[in-house]
C-alpha cells in the first residue's frame, strides 16, 4: 500500500505541473473555480476541460496508448489516473460503487471499469480514481469522460485516446474544473535559501548602476539556491535576443522562431532565458564547499580539458549542459537553456552560506570560452561581480581554488571590482519583467531525510523510496533500494571529495535508483550536495539502464535515432541487452575524437564529427532532447525525449552502474555531485551485491582495437 501511495503522491504533483507551462509563476497558484458542488467533480486543466490524468503505471500523460507496450497486467489494457472530487466511499464500500463512461466523437459510448477508488495522500479533497480503457476503444481522440457515484454525475472532462484532438465538443455550459490548491497545498517551511526581495532588489541595483558605469544596457536574473527566479531586470535598451555560437558551424536561424536545422548553434532566443540560466548554474553548481560560476562550467564541458589542449580528454562535465532543463521530469524548476557555460555570472553567498546566484545578459552572444588562456575581460562578468558586492564568495572555495587532474579551475577573470554609487531601485533604467516579479527565496523542494545512518535530504515526490511496478523476483523491491542507497550514501560519507574545500572534506552527492523503465525508486541527497546532482544522478541510472536493457537499439531506431544503433553496430556495438554499460562507457562512445582525446581519429558513434562538433551539438544526446527541449523553452509541457526511458534526456559523463539479480538487469545507480572518480567509486559501492557479471561489462568490449572503461576509482578514495 506505500508503494501505491507514494506513486499516487508522484502522479498528483506531476499532474498539478502539468497545468502551466515553463514560468516562475507557483504552480500552488491555481484558482479555485467551481472545482466544489454537491455532485463528484473530475479536476481539470486550469483553462481547459482536459483531465488532469496520467497513465496508472508509467505516469505518462496524455494521449494514451489504448494497450501499454509493457504488460501490466494480464489484459495488458491502459489503465488511466483521473482525480476526482466531493468523492470519499463510506466505511466498508470498495470501487464497485463507481462507474465511468466515455463519448468519442462519433456518440459511442464506452464502459471504462473502475478498478480503484482511493484518497491522495495529504490532499483530503481529491481522490484517485483509475479506470480501465475500454476493449473497443483504439485510435479514436478526444473522449470525454464521466463518473458516476450512487446515480449521481460528475461533469465530463476531455481525455485523448490514441492522439489528441476531435471529439465531441463540450457539454453546454461546461467550465474548467481545477481542484483548490491554493488552500490546502502543504508547502515546505524550509526556504532555499534566506534572500528577501529587498536583497534580490539591492542586487539588482548594484549590476544596473555597474552597466551603467559602463554604458551598457543588459538584462539580470536572480535565483535562489535551488533555481527559483527572484526577479528579472531589463535596462532599458537592452538586446532583446541573443544568439548560441560555438566552435561549429553558424546558421541562420528561422526568422519566426529563432530555430534552426541541425543543433543549438544559431539558435535565437529571448535575452532572460540566458541570464536565467546563467544565474541557476551558479546557484546549482555552489555549496558551502565549493563555488563555481559558468566561467567554470565552461571549462570542464568541451573537448578538451583543459580546453584548446590537444591530446587530452573532454571535460570531466562533457554534456552537463544538457541537465536540469525545462523539460526535466526530476528539476523543478529547470533552466530554461539548461546549465550554462557563459561567462557572466556570479553565486550569491551570506555568511558564507550559499544562497543563489546572478547572472547577466547583454553582448547577445551566449557560448563557452574557447580560449582561456587569453583572460578575456566580458562586461557581462564584470558586472556580474559588481552585483554581488556584500554577497561575496569565501576566498578559499572559489573554483580557482579547487584542482581537478592537477588543473586548476577558472572563476572568474575579473581582478578588481567595479564599484560605483548605488542607483535606487525606484529610479533605476528599465523594469522588472512581468513574468518574473522580485520576491525572496522560495520553500524548498528538499526534507530532511536519515538513510543508511546518513543524514541528508528527499524530494516527497521521490521519498520514500519505492519498488519497481514490475514486481517478481527480478525486479527491484523498496528494501534493494534502500539498500543500494543506504551503501551509496555510507560510501559517499567516506570518500575523499575532488571537489570541495577545505581539503579533506567527504564527498556530497546525489544519489538515484530507477528500473529498467527509467521510473524513478528512490532519490536522496547528503547533506550540501550541489543541486545539479539531483536531475544529474536520474540522467546517469536512467542512461545506464537504457543502453544495457536488451530494447535499447530498437527504441532508438523507433525513435528515429536508427543511424545511430548502425553507427555502433559498424564498431562492433550490439544495443540488445548483451553489454552491460555505465555512463562512463556510454561516454565514452561519444566523443568527437575516439578513443577520447586522440586529435585527429574519428568520432565516437554516438558523436558529431569534429567539423561539425560543438557544444551546442553534441551528438546523439542533444539530437534525442532538441525538438522537444525547444518546446518546452516556449513553454510546452513535454518530456525531454519520446522515448519513455529517457523522460529527463541522456547523460554522458561518468557515475553510475547497472544492477543485475539473478544475472537479470532490473535498473541502475546514478550519482552526481562530486569528481567523476569518486561518482564512479561511491555508484559501485551502492550496486555492490547487484553487480553484472563480469563476462559482459564493458570493459570486455573492445572498439576500433580499444577497450571500453566501466568505471574508474580515484586512488586512495577513502578519508
Amino acid at each position: 500500500m506505500s508503494s501505491l501511495r507514494t506513486r499516487i503522491i508522484l502522479c498528483f504533483l506531476v499532474l498539478l505541473a502539468m497545468v502551466a507551462p515553463y514560468s516562475t509563476v507557483d504552480i500552488l497558484q491555481i484558482s479555485t473555480t467551481t472545482a466544489q458542488g454537491p455532485r463528484p467533480v473530475l479536476y481539470s486543466e486550469a483553462e481547459s476541460t482536459r483531465a488532469i490524468a496520467v497513465e496508472s503505471v508509467t505516469n505518462k500523460h496524455e494521449p494514451f496508448s489504448t494497450a501499454n507496450a509493457v504488460s501490466f497486467s494480464p489484459d495488458n489494457r491502459t489503465r488511466v489516473m483521473l482525480f476526482a472530487g466531493n468523492l470519499h466511499l463510506a466505511a466498508g464500500e470498495g470501487p464497485e460503487v463507481v462507474t465511468a463512461d466515455a463519448e468519442d466523437g462519433s456518440h459511442n459510448i464506452y464502459q471504462l471499469k473502475v478498478e480503484h477508488v482511493g484518497p491522495v495522500p495529504d490532499q483530503e479533497w481529491a481522490t484517485s480514481v483509475i479506470v480501465k480503457l475500454d476493449e473497443q476503444m483504439g485510435d479514436i481522440g478526444d473522449v470525454l469522460v464521466r463518473i458516476y457515484y450512487k446515480g449521481i454525475a460528475s461533469n465530463r472532462v476531455r481525455v485523448a485516446v490514441g492522439h489528441v484532438g476531435g471529439g465531441p465538443p463540450d457539454d453546454p455550459g461546461a467550465v474548467p474544473t481545477p481542484g483548490p490548491v491554493r488552500e490546502v497545498f502543504p508547502t515546505n517551511p524550509v526556504t532555499a535559501g534566506t534572500l528577501t526581495p529587498d536583497e534580490v532588489m539591492r542586487i539588482i541595483a548594484q549590476a544596473v548602476s555597474a552597466a551603467v558605469a559602463l554604458n551598457k544596457a543588459v538584462t539580470v536574473a536572480v535565483t535562489d539556491r535551488e533555481a527559483n527566479v527572484l526577479g528579472v531586470f531589463t535596462m532599458t535598451g537592452a538586446p532583446a535576443t541573443f544568439q548560441i555560437r560555438g566552435p561549429g558551424p553558424l546558421q541562420t536561424p528561422d526568422p519566426i522562431t529563432g530555430l534552426v536545422p541541425v543543433g543549438l548553434e544559431g539558435t535565437r532566443l529571448p535575452s532572460r532565458f540566458a541570464a536565467i540560466s546563467k544565474a541557476a548554474t551558479s546557484s546549482i553548481f555552489s555549496t558551502s564547499g565549493n563555488a563555481f560560476t559558468t566561467r567554470t562550467a565552461s571549462f570542464i564541458i568541451q573537448e578538451h580539458f583543459p580546453p584548446g589542449v590537444n591530446f587530452q580528454s573532454g571535460g570531466p562535465l562533457y554534456g552537463v549542459q544538457f541537465s536540469s532543463l525545462p523539460c526535466s521530469d526530476i528539476k523543478k524548476p529547470g533552466l530554461p537553456l539548461g546549465l550554462s557555460g557563459d561567462p557572466g555570472s556570479m553565486p550569491i553567498y551570506k555568511n558564507g552560506i550559499m544562497q543563489g546566484g546572478v547572472g547577466i545578459e547583454g553582448d547577445g552572444i551566449y557560448t563557452v570560452d574557447r580560449d582561456p588562456t587569453d583572460f578575456d575581460l566580458p562586461f557581462e562578468e564584470v558586472i556580474a561581480v559588481s552585483a554581488v558586492r556584500g554577497f561575496e564568495t569565501p576566498p578559499l572555495i572559489r573554483g580557482d581554488n579547487i584542482l581537478v587532474n592537477g588543473i586548476r579551475l577558472p572563476f572568474i577573470n575579473v581582478t578588481q571590482v567595479l564599484q560605483p554609487p548605488t542607483i535606487p531601485f525606484a529610479n533605476l533604467p528599465g523594469a522588472v519583467e512581468g513574468a518574473f516579479p522580485i520576491r525572496g527565496a522560495q520553500p524548498s523542494a528538499f526534507g530532511a531525510a536519515v538513510v543508511g545512518g546518513i543524514a541528508g535530504e528527499a524530494d516527497p515526490s521521490f521519498f520514500p523510496f519505492i519498488s519497481s511496478p514490475s514486481g517478481g523476483a527480478n525486479s527491484l523491491t523498496a528494501a534493494d533500494v534502500d539498500q543500494i542507497i543506504s551503501h551509496a550514501a555510507q560510501q559517499a560519507n567516506i570518500t575523499r571529495a575532488g571537489i570541495r574545500q577545505p581539503l579533506g572534506s567527504n564527498a556530497r552527492v546525489s544519489i538515484a535508483v530507477v528500473d529498467t523503465e527509467g521510473r524513478v525508486l528512490g532519490i536522496f541527497r547528503q547533506l550540501d550536495a550541489p543541486v545539479f546532482g539531483f536531475d544529474v544522478s536520474v540522467q546517469k541510472a536512467r542512461s545506464a539502464a537504457f543502453f544495457s536493457k536488451a530494447t535499447a537499439g530498437a527504441e532508438l531506431r523507433a525513435a528515429g535515432f536508427g543511424s545511430y544503433v548502425d553507427r555502433a553496430a559498424a564498431d562492433g556495438v550490439q544495443l540488445n541487452g548483451a553489454v552491460a554499460f555505465t555512463d562512463r562507457a556510454i561516454g565514452f562512445l561519444h566523443r568527437p575524437f575516439f578513443p577520447d582525446g586522440i586529435n585527429n581519429s574519428n568520432a565516437g558513434p554516438f558523436s558529431t564529427p569534429i567539423n561539425q562538433w560543438s557544444p551546442f551539438n553534441l551528438g546523439l544526446q542533444l539530437d534525442l532532447i532538441k525538438t522537444n527541449l525547444q518546446a518546452a523553452i516556449v513553454g510546452a509541457n513535454v518530456p525531454c525525449t519520446t522515448i519513455p526511458g529517457l523522460p529527463n534526456g541522456l547523460q554522458i559523463f561518468a557515475g553510475s552502474v547497472p544492477l543485475y539479480k539473478n544475472g537479470v538487469l532490473v535498473g541502475a545507480v546514478g550519482i552526481s555531485g562530486d569528481g567523476i572518480d569518486q561518482d564512479d567509486v561511491i555508484a559501485s559501492g551502492g550496486g555492490n551485491g547487484f553487480s553484472p557479471a563480469p563476462a559482459i561489462r564493458s570493459d570486455q568490449v573492445f572498439v576500433r582495437g580499444v577497450r571500453l572503461p566501466f568505471v574508474k576509482f580515484p586512488r586512495s578514495p577513502d578519508l
